[in-house]
Formats: C-alpha cells, structure tokens, sequence
C-alpha cells in the first residue's frame, strides 16, 4: 500500500522527511543541510516569508520511500519541487507526483518546476552524470535514476547547466588573453583588489545590489531584500578565502565580482564539532581545488569577466591547485575561459512539466 502524507511541524512525518537522505547515500555524497531542511519546514528559514511551502513524504507499506516539497511564490502560475529524494520505485513515486500535480492545479498553477529547493537561492538544478563522483561543495547531488523517474512522470529538460574541470595548470602556462584584459583594465582606471574579512559584510551588500541586477532575467530569479541576503550568506566570511575573491571598482563603484571558493566536497553540511572546524580551516588556508561559483560584470564594462579571472587564475597555478569553473548557465561565455586547460566536464538540469 502506497501513502503520501502531509508533514505537520515537529510530527513522525517530519521527522521521516529527514531522516530519509541518509537512508540514500554513502557519507561522502550527502549533501543535506538539516538545519536548512528543519527551518523550511517549520516556516522559520529566512526566506520563509517569499513563499509558500508544503511537504509530502511518501510510503510504502509503512515505509518512507519519496519526499518532496511543493513551493508556490504568490500571483505566479508556476509551482516549484524541491528537497526530492527517493528510492527507485516508480509505483511510489508516480503517485506522489500525482498527488503534487492534482494539489497545484487546485491552486490554479500551470506550470511545474523542478528540482528547486524553494528559492534560486538555495540551489536548484539535478544532477545528469557522472554520479560516482563525490560533489563538490554547492553541486547539486542526485541519484543516477533521479533524470527518468522525473522524465517517466511527464517532466521535459527545459535549462541546462555544465561545471567545467579545469586540470593543474603548468607553471610554464601563459593564458595571454586574459593578462591582456588585466593590464587593458588596470590602465583605464579600474581596480581589482581582494577584500578583507571584517569588510564582508560591506562588501556582501554592493555585491547584492549589483547581482541583483545582473542575475534578474535568470531561470527562476526571485528578488528577496538586502538583509536577507546579508543573512543567507554571512556564514561565507568563515568560509572563504578573501585572497581568492576579486572586486573591481571604476570611480567607486562596484562593477564586477568573482567569488573563488575552496572546495570543502560536503564537509559544511556536516556538524560543527572540534575536528570538522580544524579540517574548514585547514582547506581554507591551502585548498586542493577552488571553486569558481559567481562571476558578475555590470553591462557597460564588458571584457572585465576576463580581467577578473586573471589573478585567480595566477593564484591557482601558483598553489598548484585544481579548478572547476561551476554551475554555468550554458551559452555563457565563461564556459570558454582557459579552453586549453579543460578536462571534463558535469551536466545538470532544470525540468518543466505544463499541467
């Protein structure tokens, strides 16, 4: 027998929802955040206000098998599903989504959308290949069926993400095109300067108020407020490596960011005791791979995206380190920076289902 239940705050059910990741993956592929997962669920995130968020766990023979969460953003017709997992059971899962599909058109949605953990955010996107390696730290996981399940319940890829694997860089390597744009922007006026920690939060706020703006025509975008945002990402000064993050300024104003992240795999999922603390802090002095996450260039100083990934590029061949340049929206050109150092590559992808 086949139950798709509600969870109510602080019920069996919840508690199903999330225990049921670490029923799915070996240690080295879990990437769930409870902490995250807990607040959506009592409607305590600090995004919780922006939407409307209902979960489902589904069982089998009494058994918690499927979950998901169905979110609705107001006088929108599209509902979102995010926090999916499941064992490979079709019957399950097919009536799970019919259950979603069957509660949003109720709602007068149209649209399906699909895997978004309630805010883009949070993260969205499911993983397309390469499910033998362990992720990288924000890449979204995925088990290898997870793409037919959703293809299976009527879902059609409708975005497509790819991160690039950049190999070590030879300490004989000359990326002259991008020295060229460094030095082009550095005698205009520009500068491109690494910030200090205790400038975060400053800093964090200009680099919102041009994302903001940047990022508004993306998949999914939704504008949440300043302080949400300082909130959402104050734990990124603990984390980041500030000689890895570059700014560039023209007449005083932020035109252009990138944010390097050292690659921690899921060790900032995990909880916070003594060792794991020491292991955070020993990769963020010396990491073994950097994570290229945001790259972002106000409209009129095209070319400064180049300009920016020269230094961090200096750096990580100095470090010897690796590279991924992540979760690209394919058709950016910056999945074409440094094509001679590429070396695979990982897909990912949005899926829509009209009702």
């Amino acid at each position: 027998m086949i139950e798709i239940k509600e969870v109510r705050p602080n019920s069996k059910e919840m508690q199903d929802f999330l225990a049921l990741p670490k029923t799915l993956y070996q240690p080295t592929f879990l990437t769930q955040s409870e902490t995250e997962e807990k607040a959506q669920l009592l409607g305590e995130h600090e995004l919780s206000s922006y939407y409307q968020l209902e979960a489902l766990v589904a069982y089998k023979e009494g058994r918690p098998t499927a979950r998901l969460a169905i979110i609705g953003y107001p006088k929108e017709n599209k509902a979102y599903i995010g926090y999916f997992e499941a064992q490979n059971d079709w019957q399950t899962v097919r009536k799970l989504f019919e259950t979603v599909k069957a509660k949003v058109r109720a709602q007068g949605k149209t649209h399906l959308v699909g895997p978004v953990n309630a805010s883009f955010w949070l993260g969205y996107r499911m993983k397309l290949d390469h499910f033998d390696q362990p992720p990288f730290t924000g890449e979204p996981t995925g088990l290898a069926f997870y793409p037919k399940l959703w293809q299976r319940a009527g879902f059609q890829l409708s975005e497509t993400y790819g991160s690039v694997f950049y190999r070590r860089v030879p300490l004989d390597d000359h990326q002259g095109r991008l020295e060229k744009r460094y030095h082009q922007f550095l005698s205009k006026g520009y500068t491109i300067l690494s910030p200090k920690p205790n400038d975060w939060t400053r800093v964090s706020a200009q680099v919102f108020r041009l994302l903001s703006t940047l990022y508004a025509d993306f998949p999914l975008y939704h504008a949440i407020s300043e302080d949400s945002f300082k909130e959402l990402f104050a734990p990124y000064r603990y984390i980041l490596d500030f000689s890895m993050v570059k700014l560039a300024y023209k007449d005083d104003q932020l035109v252009g960011f990138l944010i390097t992240l050292p690659d921690y795999g899921n060790l900032v999922y995990q909880k916070k005791h003594p060792i794991n603390l020491l292991k955070l802090l020993k990769i963020r002095k010396k990491a073994k791979r950097y994570l290229i996450l945001y790259l972002g260039v106000a409209p009129d100083h095209l070319g400064l995206g180049s300009a920016l990934t020269y230094p961090i590029y200096q750096e990580i061949k100095a470090r010897k380190a690796l590279a991924v340049g992540a979760l690209i929206h394919q058709g950016k050109i910056t999945e074409h920076y440094a094509p001679t150092l590429k070396a695979d590559n990982h897909h990912y992808g949005l899926f829509e289902m009209i009702l």
